[in-house]
């Protein structure tokens, strides 16, 4: 996203915009011609650009070159953006990584080795994990201990910050702190959403797609508070 502590002008021409994202003005004028950004306020034979161009652009860059997602990819994103707004853009961007765990909607499940191999670590890591609590395993036919798409996601994580030299200390600290929450979040859920669903008469079905909804929001609240936080510290 562009930040920064001056004011910006309202209105840009595409060669100051192209300057103050550090963005080549071709470039902008493509992400133009597949309907990325917003049209340009035209005023005589010249086109002006906004703060809303801006933020788009913040989007766009940030998507496509630490997300990795293709330019199809982001425009349906930016469409969710425009009709409901950023935090279902958000939540749809959340979704769209959860998605990535499954196979036609329906959740992987893996053996100990299979899951091994998949993150690319001896099964001595896994039982270690397992023992730490960072995963989740869950028992399967005839006693099997089996994993999710999840655990593997997880997997990736907790190499990526060791790789970065973060110990294991950290991963298990926020599980700790994350249980403490989990157990507010149900308390809250009893205590304030369901009473009010079973009232208006809500279908199983309906409440776990309400319960579904809560928890993605909760997760990009969670996201942005600590965001917020770890750069206000």
């Amino acid at each position: 996203m562009i930040q920064s502590d001056v004011e910006q002008p309202s209105m840009l021409r595409i060669d100051d915009l192209a300057q103050l994202v550090g963005m080549p003005s071709r470039t902008i004028r493509f992400y133009n011609t597949q309907g990325l950004l917003p049209p340009p306020v035209m005023k005589g034979r010249t086109a002006y650009y906004t703060q809303e161009h801006l933020v788009v652009l913040g989007i766009i860059r940030e998507l496509k070159e630490h997300q990795n997602l293709s330019l199809e990819a982001i425009k349906r994103l930016l469409e969710v953006r425009d009709q409901q707004g950023d935090v279902q853009m958000h939540m749809a961007l959340k979704q769209r990584h959860l998605k990535s765990l499954t196979v036609g909607g329906t959740q992987v499940h893996l053996a100990q080795e299979e899951l091994a191999r998949q993150g690319e670590v001896a099964v001595t890591r896994i039982n270690e994990l397992v023992e730490l609590g960072l995963l989740f395993p869950f028992e399967g036919e005839q006693g099997k201990r089996l994993f999710t798409g999840d655990d593997v996601l997880l997997l990736q994580l907790y190499r990526h910050l060791e790789e970065l030299g973060l110990p294991l200390a950290l991963p298990s600290l926020i599980r700790f702190q994350l249980k403490q929450l989990t157990r507010s979040e149900v308390a809250a859920y009893e205590q304030h959403l369901l009473p009010r669903w079973r009232e208006e008469g809500l279908t199983l079905e309906q409440q776990t797609e309400r319960f579904e909804e809560v928890m993605a929001l909760s997760d990009t609240l969670i996201s942005l508070l600590h965001r917020k936080l770890l750069y206000q510290g």
